[in-house]
């Protein structure tokens, strides 16, 4: 699901892409705003959810090895991860926002080739993300900890 969900934050981000060198850069500043938060919602989320599973690699598994230092600042950049995952979250609600607006704004729809497939990504894109983004941080929680604590006594 990690694989689909960036698949999808970078194929809207070339069609994004496309379509403002296609049509040029939107007019309004709401738009302005909108496509900007767009491109950097899609790039931090496919960072976010490429980097989550980085702690389970062999480089997490080698740094397990290491003194009581060095296992510190894995607890630093674990915690820095945590924090770019809740802001990954709220950005990709904002721009579901977003998405909602613009639907509402621009209606009626242009009647052009692509803004259905535009369309169904835009909303898909974000939804994907989150769910990856809840799912991999609900491991990471304390409740996902604790549930796993609660398993190995048993």
């Amino acid at each position: 699901m990690k694989i689909v969900a960036i698949i999808c934050n970078i194929v809207l981000f070339a069609f994004t892409c496309l379509v403002l060198v296609t049509d040029g850069p939107p007019k309004g500043a709401s738009y302005i705003v909108f496509t900007l938060w767009l491109l950097l919602t899609l790039i931090l989320s496919s960072v976010v959810i490429s980097r989550s599973g980085a702690r389970d690699s062999w480089l997490g598994l080698q740094m397990k090895r290491k003194a009581f230092e060095e296992q510190e600042k894995a607890v630093d950049l674990s915690s820095t991860s945590t924090v770019m995952s809740v802001v990954a979250i709220i950005c990709n609600i904002i721009l579901l926002g977003f998405t909602c607006w613009a639907f509402v704004d621009q209606y009626p729809h242009p009647e052009e080739d692509g803004v259905i497939a535009f369309a169904v990504l835009m909303v898909l894109t974000p939804i994907l993300s989150l769910v990856v983004l809840f799912y991999n941080g609900a491991k990471d929680s304390w409740l996902g900890l604790h549930i796993k604590r609660k398993a190995l006594e048993k």
